[in-house]
């Protein structure tokens, strides 16, 4: 091959290593993050696209025109920006391609199987679908109270059968060597981009991983703090703000409607923001006032001052 690619786990962090024979690019993640990211991608949205690079290799066995072969690469490239597993894919396939001109097209079909492609949507909707039951079962924080080793072997004992609905581990193309000069370590040399899924969800496994559904989103998180954390750190909405920050935000909306001191300052800090817009405050003077509102709401909440003085001052 005119390329390597090898994945590995140093530092709590899972990086991906490769070679185009042209450069070396490495790029690192959160333990965990890339297999969560792929759990949730939306694989069939990019399903039209795999039938096209389907429909350009088959093109490209009756033509041997180069015009599907740029095809294809176009295809790849925009996987490749999707997800880091994809970045495997486009390089096997790239080498692919180049061997098939380099061989004047011959023996094509062997060296250019579309249906790899092609099916590579349904492939991996249908890994979605086990490693959520997988993670319900067995890595879910609020999932029976048992070593998550016996909860996988009574999980694989009662569903291991089904292998249309339950994940089938597969024998891995692993070494094991020097990394730098702290780091020796077992290292995968993927032959598909299943053997990189595997290797990760077989790593959470043995490192007994916890996850938690978010309150916010309702996607498993990797719990690598505080096992009592509800909300993850994904982008929620169009402005950047996070399931964590939604979730703070919540929270605060919650204690103010709870809380009568919250609740008045909240609806006086609004009354006196507009006044700004109508020129009837300047900014400085509502900034002075704001700081000096919330150094009294606070008095309030903690009981230094009671409610009917505080709601005084605020009127004042």
């Amino acid at each position: 091959m005119a390329y390597s690619f090898k994945v590995y786990i140093s530092d709590g962090k899972e990086y991906f290593e490769y070679d185009n024979g042209q450069k070396t690019t490495k790029k690192s993640f959160v333990f965990s993050q890339s297999l969560m990211d792929l759990l949730y991608l939306d694989i069939w949205f990019y399903g039209d696209l795999f039938e096209k690079m389907g429909k350009s290799v088959r093109s490209l066995y009756s033509s041997r025109d180069s015009q599907w072969s740029d095809e294809i690469k176009k295809g790849l490239d925009i996987l490749a920006r999707q997800h880091i597993y994809f970045e495997f894919l486009r390089l096997d396939w790239m080498d692919r391609l180049k061997k098939a001109e380099e061989q004047e097209f011959q023996e094509i079909v062997d060296l250019l199987p579309y249906k790899k492609l092609t099916h590579i949507p349904s492939n991996i909707g249908t890994m979605q679908d086990q490693l959520l039951d997988l993670w319900r079962d067995v890595l879910d924080i609020l999932s029976p109270d048992k070593p998550i080793q016996k909860k996988m072997v009574d999980y694989y004992n009662e569903k291991g059968r089904d292998k249309l609905n339950t994940f089938q581990f597969q024998p891995q193309p692993m070494s094991f060597e020097v990394i730098d000069k702290k780091t020796f370590t077992e290292v995968l040399y993927p032959k598909d981009i299943y053997d990189i899924i595997d290797y990760f969800v077989r790593e959470c496994i043995k490192r007994e991983q916890r996850f938690r559904v978010c309150k916010n989103c309702g996607k498993f998180f990797a719990l690598t703090g505080h096992i009592n954390t509800e909300y993850c750190d994904r982008p929620f909405d169009s402005e950047g703000r996070t399931c964590k920050e939604m979730g703070a935000l919540r929270l605060w909306e919650k204690k103010k409607a709870d809380t009568p001191a919250l609740k008045a300052y909240s609806k006086e800090y609004k009354r006196r923001f507009a006044w700004i817009k109508y020129g009837k405050i300047s900014k400085e003077a509502f900034y002075e006032w704001s700081e000096e509102a919330r150094k009294k709401r606070d008095l309030c909440v903690n009981g230094d001052i009671t409610l009917e003085k505080f709601k005084a001052w605020l009127k004042d």
